[in-house]
């Protein structure tokens, strides 16, 4: 997400679409760009895959 101007956009957006139904955190701190940056999704990934199959 090296798009950062369109983290105000979704943030309105999922405020939106929740509608005050449930509570919502702090949007600003909660939708946030990844803290591994553009390894994020690979990451993640491979620790999903070793829950399933554990490395040896």
């Amino acid at each position: 997400m090296h798009q950062t101007h369109l983290f105000p956009r979704i943030r309105h957006h999922v405020a939106a679409c929740i509608n005050g139904y449930v509570a919502l955190p702090d949007l600003d701190t909660f939708i946030v760009p990844p803290a591994l940056g553009d390894r994020a999704g690979v990451l993640g990934a491979l620790a999903l895959a070793e829950e399933v199959v554990p490395w040896p």
